[in-house]
């Protein structure tokens, strides 16, 4: 039998982020066809989204790349090769939810309703409290003071504190 730890491990691997940014969208577009609540931009002003959405995916691209020729894995659930603190890093430690979340945002104003918005916000919270912890744990037992002092200079996230 599967412990509680096991459990949650096991089912975070099932589900990596581009499955649950997928799931958000499809939450978020189900949401704004029943129920939209209000009415946030009117076209052509949710275009906006387009232009927003399309740098999130730049942003998940470009690190996705990094971490090709870097040569560390790419799934968040395995062990890391390599600590990654160059490039678009230098700047958030986590480039590719950032992008995610950049995505989703562009998204939500793309469907001009107010109610998607539930779901970006929800996807930053799953992704900040269950994915980046684990990620940060693991990082942490495989370079030690070499993560402890990037996490100290680096933020999490780009516009909140380390």
């Amino acid at each position: 039998m599967l412990s509680l730890s096991e459990t949650k491990t096991s089912a975070t691997r099932q589900l990596i982020s581009p499955v649950l940014v997928c799931i958000c969208l499809a939450l978020m577009l189900l949401l704004h066809w029943i129920y939209p609540i209000g009415l946030l931009l009117r076209f052509p002003f949710n275009l906006a989204g387009l232009l927003l959405s399309s740098p999130g995916l730049a942003i998940c691209f470009m690190a996705h790349l990094q971490f090709k020729k870097i040569g560390t894995t790419l799934y968040p659930f395995s062990q890391p090769a390599k600590l990654v603190t160059g490039g678009l890093f230098r700047y958030t430690r986590n480039p590719m939810y950032l992008g995610l979340t950049i995505f989703l945002a562009g998204a939500w104003l793309f469907l001009g309703s107010f109610s998607p918005g539930i779901l970006v916000i929800a996807f930053l919270l799953i992704i900040d409290r269950w994915y980046i912890v684990h990620e940060e744990q693991k990082l942490m037992a495989a370079f030690g003071q070499a993560y402890q002092a990037y996490q100290a200079n680096t933020p999490r996230w780009i516009w909140f504190t380390h």
